[in-house]
């Protein structure tokens, strides 16, 4: 029932095609969608803890309060780099479950459900915060270590001999490795949803062991796959966005030919409550950074006006943006899948498409022969 992957490059090429599915788009636009919505309440949940009027933040900054709240106090800003890690939590639940579609798929089960995808990876959405929490814990550890470190060179007179005599061993190669581990901490945000949707056993520990093991003996072939998937996904997602852009483009035109000036009007409007004039935008719209080849979208944003209904049109129209981010993402969550299949079966010649699927299993159409036998005995 499977297509046997062939292990390889040739699994990464086609990630694109992979990743243009309905249920992938859906699965990662619903998680950007409740990463925004945690952010938000973390972003402004730090004002209201230091006392800030809520209002005039509201006023300035709506959904998006991404880039230019700052707070006087620590106690606000560790809030909101809280919001932060959280909402990067539930973009990678989000890949989790586009790997696992594809893992599934690899497995034989095409037939994974985008409901079962998101009710997958939130049954095993701790299985990744403590992979990283535990990765953080012991980055935070050595820190410590260091800080205690610094604090023996305080001692008079013998301190600064004792910091001196270990500042190469062990200081300097617990640093070296220190720093290894700190790379592979970010490469995980990418790499480790796909490893956990392909792990059966539901162990942080195995998690974080094959994330390593992964980085480790494949760096070069797992940096060449992330970096094609991340050129061609970016081009891909382009494309995407240019079909968008005149998907809303024909509905708006068919659409007035019945409903007249008013329709047209009602998606200027929607559009002016976004934020069209960002960098996030202007990223998302182009084909590559730095290349001049672009959708402008910011000049259709004029001429609408206050009415209600706008604020509805603009989330429906950020919801058609968000897919375009979705479906990047969905690639990368596609590739990296693709690319751990096959790095295991280089490094220790493990076949996955050999593994049941872990929600679907083929239905005997005729009784089993034995059975027969059996009975005619």
């Amino acid at each position: 029932m499977n297509d046997r992957p062939k292990y390889n490059f040739h699994d990464i090429i086609w990630a694109p095609i992979q990743a243009l599915k309905a249920k992938k788009i859906l699965v990662m636009t619903v998680s950007l969608v409740a990463a925004m919505l945690v952010f938000d309440l973390f972003a402004y949940l730090a004002p209201a803890a230091e006392g800030e009027n809520l209002e005039q933040i509201w006023a300035a900054y709506g959904f998006f309060p991404v880039y230019s709240i700052s707070y006087a106090g620590t106690f606000g800003q560790v809030i909101y780099a809280l919001g932060a890690v959280a909402a990067l939590l539930v973009v990678m639940m989000g890949m989790f479950c586009v790997a696992a579609i594809e893992v599934e798929d690899v497995r034989g089960n095409p037939f994974m459900s985008a409901r079962k995808a998101l009710k997958f990876g939130l049954d095993r959405f701790n299985q990744l915060i403590l992979s990283e929490l535990a990765i953080g814990a012991f980055l935070g550890f050595i820190v410590l270590l260091f800080v205690i470190f610094g604090l023996i060179g305080r001692i008079p007179y013998l301190g600064e001999w004792i910091v001196a005599a270990f500042f190469v061993l062990p200081g300097f190669v617990v640093a070296i490795i220190t720093l290894f581990v700190f790379v592979v901490f970010q490469i995980s945000l990418l790499l480790m949803p796909a490893v956990a949707a392909a792990d059966k056993t539901e162990e942080s520990f195995q998690t974080i062991l094959q994330t390593f093991s992964t980085v480790i003996r494949q760096p070069f072939r797992w940096g060449g796959y992330t970096l094609y998937a991340l050129v061609v996904g970016k081009l891909a997602a382009f494309v995407y966005a240019y079909f968008c852009y005149r998907a809303v483009q024909f509905s708006t035109w068919a659409s007035a030919l019945g409903g007249g000036d008013k329709i047209e009007g009602l998606v200027r409007s929607g559009l002016s409550h976004l934020p069209l004039h960002s960098d996030l935008v202007d990223q998302t719209m182009s084909a590559l950074p730095g290349l001049d080849w672009s959708i402008s979208i910011s000049k259709y944003a004029t001429g609408g006006t206050d009415m209600a209904a706008g604020y509805l049109m603009s989330v429906m129209l950020f919801l058609v943006f968000a897919s375009i981010i979705g479906y990047f993402l969905a690639i990368l969550a596609t590739a990296q899948a693709r690319t751990y299949i096959a790095i295991r079966y280089i490094s220790d010649g493990y076949e996955l498409h050999t593994e049941d699927s872990l929600f679907h299993q083929d239905e005997n159409l005729n009784p089993p022969i034995k059975d027969e036998e059996s009975r005619a005995s």
